[in-house]
């Protein structure tokens, strides 16, 4: 029977955000720092590229408030692979729970993006206390922020149920989806900008999600909104992989616990 995507869960609501509470507390269980990590870890990834790339544009006469825009990037594309590579492993891992209640599989790759809304709220968090840090004040389009915050957690989502499908079928894809996070690294305008390339990599930019989202996020922070369309295409780009995400997701998830 066809459904939509999350309404299967309502009446597992209570359940769902005591299960997201503690993964949580499960993750950084032992640690010294707790939560702290969630924004550590993109901030130690923004130095080291921040030392090396403001270098490089020194050297090339580079430009103001670089920094915030190489850290809005990093900050974006690591909620986008925390939570994706959370969601590829949700249904293995939860492999016990599967065959001891009866419950819907959508639950748990759900569970892992409430836990990247988490983190995602302390990493955009970090940014923002760090904008006064580096002399960058936010004009009022910043009020639009939540918008590619909830367009990445949505992606993540569509993401993570293809992701944790094929993941009970093959799991090489946990291997392949790490090299598969790299290369969008790379190709994603974090410490370069849309505007300075062309060609096959610009060809690349505008059949990749994540890099549509932190373009609209750079856009958001650095007021150079232009138009409505440029909400619009992401928006309408990140419905259609979510959709046809949980339309994968749906097909296969009865036969999960043969495959595991």
């Amino acid at each position: 029977m066809v459904s939509l995507p999350l309404l299967n869960l309502k009446n597992h609501t209570s359940l769902l955000f005591y299960f997201t509470l503690l993964n949580l507390k499960t993750r950084f269980k032992g640690t010294y720092l707790g939560l702290l990590w969630i924004g550590l870890e993109p901030l130690f990834i923004f130095v080291i590229l921040f030392v090396v790339f403001n270098t490089i544009r020194i050297r090339g006469g580079g430009e103001e408030f670089f920094a915030i825009y190489l850290l809005t990037g990093i900050t974006m594309f690591h909620i986008f692979t925390r939570g994706t590579m959370s969601g590829l492993g949700s249904l293995r891992q939860n492999r016990n729970i599967l065959e001891s209640i009866n419950i819907k599989r959508e639950f748990f790759p759900v569970s892992t993006v409430l836990l990247a809304s988490i983190s995602a709220v302390i990493e955009i968090s970090v940014l923002v206390a760090l904008m006064p840090i580096f002399g960058f004040v936010p004009e009022l389009s910043v009020i639009l922020l939540p918008i590619p915050v909830i367009l990445v957690l949505i992606l993540t989502l569509g993401v993570s149920y293809i992701l944790s499908i094929i993941n009970v079928y093959a799991r090489d894809i946990q291997l392949i989806w790490i090299v598969i996070s790299q290369i969008l690294f790379f190709v994603s305008p974090i410490f370069w900008k849309v505007k300075e390339i062309d060609g096959f990599l610009l060809e690349i930019h505008n059949y990749n999600p994540i890099g549509q989202i932190i373009d609209l996020t750079h856009k958001i922070i650095f007021n150079e909104l232009e138009s409505i369309t440029e909400i619009i295409y992401p928006t309408i780009f990140v419905l259609v992989i979510f959709f046809v995400g949980f339309a994968i997701f749906q097909k296969f998830e009865e036969r999960v616990l043969e495959k595991l």
